[in-house]
């Protein structure tokens, strides 16, 4: 058999070619000259790799791109001489190579947790047009690390530092959820303290509120902890 080709060559259909290309367009919608096509293929074909795809042989390679077979072992092996793709020696199959932790840890040295957290916020912001709010739990409340203000007449702010109940509103509800049963447990023998006629004050209801948040893996309020006041939190787990 080729080098890089797996003996089975058969591939789900979900999968093939399920990298779509971005339209090369100049500013004024031609195309755009000022790309380089085999960089480009490069690229697309890094993209395919994921946590479910850690190595592909060139056969499934081509199937997955739409390209001629001898096309791809051209980019597989330049990319395998720079050291962005190794091969198995017992599959044959290519996999993602060093290169590529080593630009991820160049790129942690530039840009700290801040400066990547920060961005996503204010891209989420734009999405949505309302103030995001990035908080952490502490000590029986959740504290305000982050926030990105909208620009929008009328808009809720917070202030970096800023405590907030855990046991009401969105945000306090989300941070609540993932604690342990003894912190949870913790939270509510301070006292449930009711700060509008929406907030929860009963323990049964909290938690079923809570579970539900678990299950859906988002909190909704309304006017819970400040009147007028509606909010969606989620919460981060990890880098991811």
């Amino acid at each position: 058999r080729a080098e890089g080709e797996e003996m089975d060559n058969k591939i789900p259909k979900e999968k093939v070619q399920r990298w779509s290309r971005p339209q090369m367009k100049d500013q004024e919608g031609g195309e755009d000259k000022t790309l380089i096509n085999s960089i480009i293929r490069a690229i697309e074909l890094l993209n395919l790799y994921d946590k479910d795809t850690k190595a592909l042989g060139i056969t499934e390679l081509a199937k997955l791109m739409g390209l001629h077979k001898s096309s791809v072992h051209r980019i597989v092996k330049t990319l395998e001489y720079m050291g962005w793709l190794e091969q198995d020696p017992v599959t044959s199959k290519y996999k993602l190579g060093m290169k590529i932790m080593d630009v991820g840890s160049t790129l942690l040295k530039i840009y700290d947790h801040h400066d990547i957290i920060n961005q996503g916020m204010r891209e989420l912001m734009l999405q949505v047009h309302e103030t995001i709010v990035l908080s952490t739990y502490t000590d029986l409340c959740g504290i305000c690390v982050d926030v990105i203000e909208a620009e929008n007449h009328i808009t809720y702010t917070s202030k970096l530092g800023h405590k907030t109940p855990v046991c009401s509103g969105a945000t306090g509800k989300t941070l609540l959820a993932w604690q342990s049963e003894e912190e949870i447990q913790r939270v509510i023998g301070c006292g449930l303290r009711r700060y509008t006629p929406n907030t929860i004050t009963d323990e049964g209801a909290l938690r079923r509120d809570l579970q539900k948040i678990r299950s859906r893996g988002y909190a909704l309020s309304f006017e819970e902890t400040d009147p007028g006041v509606g909010a969606v939190g989620a919460p981060i787990f990890d880098g991811q």
